[in-house]
C-alpha cells in the first residue's frame, strides 16, 4: 500500500522560517487567530447557534486578507472559497475554523464539512511534485466538471484556528468534505507552548535556510 508523507514543522524557529518563504510571519498567522477568537467569544447567546463559528470564519478571512493583501497577495474567491492567492509564489491561502491544531498525533478535523469548491483546489494532483504517486489518471482528476483554474501553478494552504486558541498553517488534501491527509503542517501556536515564538531580529529568518522537517508516514 503507497504511503502518504506529510511534513510536521513543529520548532517555533523552524516555523518562522518556513512562513518567511511564503513572505509572511508569525506575528500575521498570530493576528488572524486573534481577531477570529475574539469575534467567536463576541457572539451572544441570543444568536443563532452556528454564530460563533460564522463570526470566527468571517473575521478571520477578513484579518487574514488585512495581513497579507500587499499588491503581490491578492485577494481570490476561485470555486467561491474565499482565501488570499500569490501568484508568483504559487501560493493559495484561506481560513478554517478546526477542533485542535498544532497535535502532532492528531491531525485538524474541521469544524464544518469542506464544500466541493475547497475539495477541488486541494485535490491531490495540487501536489505532484510532492511525490505523491496515484495509480491512474482517473485518480488525478476532479470528481465533476469544474476545475480549479491554477490547478497547475498553485497549492493551497489553510490557516487553521482551533477552538482552543491554537494555530497553524497546512495544506491539506480534501476528500468527502474531509482532510484525508496532510501535505505539510507548519505549527504556529499553541496554548501549552512554553517558548516565545516571536523572533528578534538578530535571530529571525534567513535566506536560503533548509528547513528540517519530521517526516509522517501514514497509509494512502
Amino acid at each position: 500500500m503507497p504511503l502518504f508523507r506529510t511534513s510536521v514543522i513543529e520548532n517555533p524557529v523552524d516555523a518562522s522560517r518556513r512562513l518567511a518563504d511564503f513572505d509572511l510571519t508569525v506575528d500575521q498567522m498570530l493576528a488572524v487567530r486573534d481577531s477570529a477568537r475574539a469575534a467567536s467569544d463576541d457572539a451572544s447567546p441570543l444568536m443563532p447557534q452556528n454564530a460563533p463559528g460564522t463570526l470566527a470564519y468571517i473575521y478571520g478571512v477578513g484579518a487574514l486578507r488585512s495581513q497579507v493583501l500587499d499588491g503581490e497577495w491578492v485577494i481570490d474567491r476561485t470555486l467561491g472559497v474565499e482565501a488570499v492567492i500569490n501568484h508568483r509564489l504559487g501560493i493559495r491561502i484561506g481560513y478554517q475554523n478546526v477542533d485542535r491544531s498544532c497535535d502532532p498525533n492528531f491531525p485538524p478535523m474541521p469544524r464544518s464539512e469542506k464544500g466541493s469548491g475547497s475539495a477541488r483546489l486541494c485535490r491531490l494532483p495540487l501536489f505532484d511534485f510532492y511525490g505523491v504517486v496515484l495509480e491512474s489518471d482517473t485518480d488525478r482528476l476532479p470528481g465533476d466538471d469544474v476545475k480549479d483554474p491554477h490547478s497547475d501553478q498553485i497549492v493551497t494552504y489553510f490557516v487553521m484556528v482551533g477552538e482552543d486558541g491554537s494555530v497553524e498553517l497546512s495544506c491539506p488534501v480534501i476528500a468527502n468534505k474531509k482532510y484525508a491527509e496532510f501535505v505539510e503542517r507548519i505549527f504556529i501556536d499553541r496554548p501549552d507552548d512554553g517558548l516565545d515564538v516571536r523572533m528578534d531580529p538578530e535571530t529571525g529568518p534567513i535566506d536560503d535556510f533548509d528547513v528540517p522537517v519530521i517526516l509522517k508516514e501514514r497509509a494512502a
